[in-house]
């Protein structure tokens, strides 16, 4: 089971385990709160729907901005996942997604920036 980290700064990056893949679908394990479960299907729609392109995290759980990451996994998961999720989650999804080279994060000021692969 890989242990990683969230694409936030060395301040803010959260570790965390997950068992399975993008390719198989996923479970996101945390010490404090129930476990998350990702379909393939789940991370396959994110791939195709962000391929090759540059947006904002949005991790915020408050105020996720509309064009961001965050925000596409908090209005569309239920219908995709079976779950509702939040956009604290997708920090989750970002990370996996990184580990297993579907995309690249870096940050621009306190922003993260998700440069999803071709």
């Amino acid at each position: 089971m890989p242990r990683i980290t969230t694409c936030g700064g060395p301040q803010s990056a959260t570790e965390f385990s997950y068992e399975g893949s993008v390719q198989t679908g996923s479970v996101i394990t945390f010490e404090k709160a129930p476990k998350v479960s990702l379909t393939a299907d789940f991370f396959q729609a994110i791939i195709t729907e962000f391929r090759g392109r540059s947006i904002r995290g949005g991790f915020n759980m408050d105020d996720p901005p509309p064009d961001g990451f965050g925000k596409w996994v908090q209005d569309n998961s239920a219908r995709l996942n079976n779950q509702s999720l939040t956009p604290r989650h997708a920090s989750f999804i970002a990370a996996i997604l990184r580990h297993e080279k579907y995309l690249n994060c870096r940050l621009e000021g306190n922003a993260v920036i998700l440069d999803f692969k071709p």
